[in-house]
């Protein structure tokens, strides 16, 4: 029963980061918000993998993960070359299937968001494949 304890107090860090990262996820939906994008998609299933959220502002569509940390470096180097190219399988997955003319612009943003502060918007943080 020892162990079973132990993984009981996981568990209430596992809901507790898990409510941070949704906390972030509301936080970095605002802050599009304010700055012109249209919230598309949240926390969106694919077959490849999710995608914390989809934005557009004009043709241009933003594929957009959210990492919530204790601190910016730690959000920033958090995002793995693996997330990254499953968010990039998920895009080409929803752009076949809802953008079917040519003329769109596509970017991979990340958001970042720490206790205390304002989350802040890293626009075309990484180029696919590389």
């Amino acid at each position: 029963m020892r162990g079973w304890r132990r993984r009981g107090g996981d568990t209430e860090s596992r809901i507790a980061a898990d409510r941070f990262g949704r906390t972030a996820e509301t936080l970095a939906v605002l802050l599009l918000r304010i700055k012109g994008y249209r919230i598309l998609a949240r926390r969106l299933r694919t077959p490849p993998g999710e995608i914390d959220l989809i934005a557009q502002r004009g043709k241009l569509y933003a594929f957009i993960e959210v990492k919530a940390r204790a601190d910016e470096a730690s959000a920033l180097e958090s995002l793995t070359v693996a997330q990254r190219q499953r968010i990039e399988h998920a895009a080409e997955w929803w752009i076949a299937r809802n953008l079917h003319d040519g003329s769109f612009e596509i970017r991979f943003d990340l958001v970042t968001a720490t206790p205390g502060r304002i989350p802040r918007h890293h626009t075309d943080a990484w180029r696919p494949g590389v």
